[in-house]
Formats: structure tokens, C-alpha cells, sequence
């Protein structure tokens, strides 16, 4: 990348990594590409997409000044009781524990009977279509054993009927 000289005002006011991105923008663009030595001659287009490039650079870091400043401000500017206040307006948690557990478990018990409905309401047809398909499945492989073992029965019987006429001969 070699800007000229005659723009080293406007590349000192961007990071190294912009002034690469911008050489590349430019030498690359879609419509009129420019050649390298195009670009690193003195030319109205590279100054103009020079300082196009600071401006939406300083934009840029003005905006980020601007949000820093108010997350900073938020951040500095929040109202905090005192510690004093703090332990005055609360009760002991070890009083409520008893009810506090209650509470807990009884809203425990609500959530885990809305996520089974839910799942059974989302779920059930797919589990009832594969449990189906399981049981379908089972009773086609149980025939197909029985067909074996009849077809193995069946083959012991033929094979001693041929050693019993082979023995006769």
C-alpha cells in the first residue's frame, strides 16, 4: 500500500488497520477499479475517499466517546442506600426459612407438572407413533424367528430322511 505523500495528513488520522482496509477498498472496487499506480499518484478520487474514510472514522469515535461517557455516567450516578438502611429494612432470612422452603418446592412442583404436560402434549403422538413402530417392529422379528425355527426343524427332519435313504442303500 503507497499512498502518496500528499495525503500523509489524512493518513495520520487513521489507525494503521483502516489505512490498509482503505488501500485495498480502493484498488478493488467493484465499479472502476483503480491500478496501484493510479492509486498512489496524486488523484482527486483517492482524496476524496480519503477523507470520506476519516470522517466515518471520527464519527465513529465521537459516538463511542458519547456512549462511554453515559454508560460511565450510569454507571457512577446510581442511587445505593447505605449499609445502615440496608440491614434496618430487612428481616432475618433464618425466620422465614421454614416458608421460604415451602414456597420453593411448592412452585418446584408446578414447574415439573407444566413442563410433563407440555411434553406429553408436544411429544406424545411422536412417542405413541414410535412406540408403534417398536411394537410392529418386535411382532415382525418374533414371525420371522418362529419362521427360522420352523425352516431349522424343517431342515433336520430333511437331513436325517437323506442320511436314513444314504444308510439304506
Amino acid at each position: 500500500m503507497k499512498f502518496n505523500k500528499a495525503y500523509s495528513s489524512l493518513i495520520n488520522k487513521l489507525p494503521p488497520s483502516l489505512v490498509c482496509e482503505a488501500w485495498s477498498r480502493i484498488i478493488s472496487r467493484k465499479r472502476n477499479p483503480m491500478t496501484e499506480e493510479e492509486a498512489s499518484s496524486i488523484n482527486p478520487l483517492v482524496e476524496s475517499f480519503l477523507r470520506h474514510e476519516v470522517n466515518r472514522y471520527q464519527k465513529k469515535l465521537k459516538y463511542q466517546r458519547k456512549s462511554w461517557s453515559i454508560v460511565k455516567n450510569s454507571l457512577y450516578n446510581t442511587d445505593m442506600p447505605d449499609q445502615e438502611t440496608q440491614t434496618r429494612d430487612t428481616d432475618p432470612i433464618c425466620d422465614h426459612e421454614e416458608e421460604i422452603n415451602c414456597r420453593v418446592k411448592k412452585e418446584l412442583d408446578s414447574l415439573s407438572r407444566q413442563l410433563l404436560e407440555y411434553n406429553e402434549k408436544t411429544f406424545g403422538s411422536l412417542i405413541q407413533e414410535i412406540t408403534k413402530q417398536l411394537e410392529e417392529r418386535v411382532n415382525t422379528n418374533n414371525k420371522l424367528r418362529s419362521e427360522i425355527e420352523r425352516q431349522k426343524i424343517q431342515l433336520q427332519k430333511t437331513e436325517k430322511l437323506l442320511a436314513d435313504l444314504s444308510n439304506n442303500k
